[in-house]
């Protein structure tokens, strides 16, 4: 992938350095980052024209100036990847090589041809896709009142048809689910497929109970799950250019990002979102929960030592995996919990320092610290999670089309 090259300095300090952004899917793409010298956060555009074309634009406590020699201070930026501490002040770093490793064995490959990356692993203009794929799903699930939703469906295959012409989509499902699988494959399917068997055999084996719990979700949980659903993800998809810097890692199965550099930060806008999805995520709980409670041959609403009520009302959130904890594959989908990270985020107790988030998982509880890349890469894990589920629940439970 090309990268662009552009002199400029602090606009406090007055430290000069290189500026080394690699040039991603958009058209135009904000980075922020930290001053090398004072630290100030300055933010700069990253814009794009006919093929081969780029340049910078600053826009706070930045200035572009001509080429200096002089200059041995390199700052690296990429829209889609992040850097290993070794070369994210190297002047020869190419983030992208690193994903070619990662993405090797990975990567969907046409019948006709092989897309590159931009195209093949994600979804250009993904923020604007989800608004159209945000309108499918709730007009679908509110019977299309307008009248309007197969002109949304054909809006959604027309702006996937602009990078692959062989893709066609004519349901909602087919909308829905074909979104989340394209930007989050082949981790989603880890998921979501292993659930789906569960279901199919907790309906062979108990179809009457089976049948109750489905009436016992379109009744009672699936409208407040799905405003849970959109509000996180509307924050999410919001917030993409951030989370998609390590995007990768937890998509292909690699947990090594704690050593990894985030080049662009801005960590007053995603610092309350794992407390969100986490919230989310643990309120779904409900289904999973169900679920086990019939495969164990029990009533859907009748656990092991309580009632689905008392489950519901009077369980923490950080216990709400505990009846299913050791049962596959419903186990897998609370991989990313972390309760004292959640505190911490929920309740506004955390903050950076440079490349390190801090929190409080209380009050008065004690200070803990984890890796900036590594509190984006549990929110894209617990994210994928609920992307799973919501599928799930979509295609098993809901009448919304096929």
């Amino acid at each position: 992938m090309a990268v662009a090259r552009e002199y400029a300095k602090c606009k406090v300090c007055d430290c000069k350095f290189v500026l080394r952004i690699g040039v991603g899917i958009e058209e135009v793409w904000t980075h922020t980052f930290d001053c090398p010298n004072c630290h100030t956060p300055i933010s700069v555009d990253l814009r794009t024209g006919k093929p081969g074309q780029a340049w910078v634009e600053p826009r706070e406590n930045a200035e572009i100036i001509p080429m200096d020699d002089g200059v041995d201070l390199f700052v690296n930026l990429h829209p889609a990847f992040a850097f290993k501490q070794e070369d994210y002040r190297s002047q020869f770093a190419f983030a992208s090589m690193q994903h070619i490793e990662l993405t090797e064995g990975k990567m969907r490959v046409s019948n006709r041809r092989i897309n590159d990356f931009a195209t093949q692993f994600e979804i250009p203009n993904t923020q604007q896709v989800w608004s159209i794929v945000r309108s499918v799903l709730v007009l679908a699930l509110k019977n299309d009142p307008g009248n309007v939703l197969q002109k949304q469906i054909g809006a959604y295959e027309a702006v996937r048809k602009r990078h692959m012409p062989e893709f066609t989509c004519s349901t909602a499902f087919k909308c829905i689910a074909s979104f989340f699988d394209d930007i989050f494959y082949p981790a989603i399917g880890g998921l979501r497929s292993p659930l789906r068997i569960f279901v199919r055999n907790v309906m062979q084996a108990h179809p009457i109970e089976a049948m109750k719990f489905k009436a016992y979700y379109r009744s009672d949980i699936q409208a407040q799950a799905l405003e849970r659903y959109l509000s996180t993800f509307g924050d999410y998809f919001r917030l993409f250019d951030q989370f998609r810097q390590v995007l990768t890692q937890v998509r292909v199965g690699s947990d090594d990002v704690d050593d990894l550099i985030v080049g662009s930060k801005r960590f007053d806008e995603i610092k309350l979102y794992y407390g969100q999805a986490y919230e989310t995520l643990t309120s779904s709980y409900t289904t999973l929960a169900c679920l086990n409670n019939i495969a164990a041959g029990r009533s859907f609403d009748q656990f092991m030592s309580m009632t689905l009520a008392k489950y519901i009302n009077d369980v923490e959130k950080s216990k709400k995996s505990n009846p299913f904890i050791n049962v596959q594959p419903l186990s897998a989908f609370a991989q990313f919990e972390n309760s004292a990270l959640r505190n911490g985020s929920h309740h506004a107790s955390i903050w950076r320092e440079g490349d390190l988030i801090k929190f409080r998982s209380g009050g008065t509880g004690s200070e803990k610290d984890i890796a900036y890349s590594r509190y984006m890469h549990v929110c894209n894990g617990i994210t994928i999670s609920i992307a799973a589920l919501l599928l799930v629940e979509l295609e098993m439970f809901s009448d919304i089309s096929f």
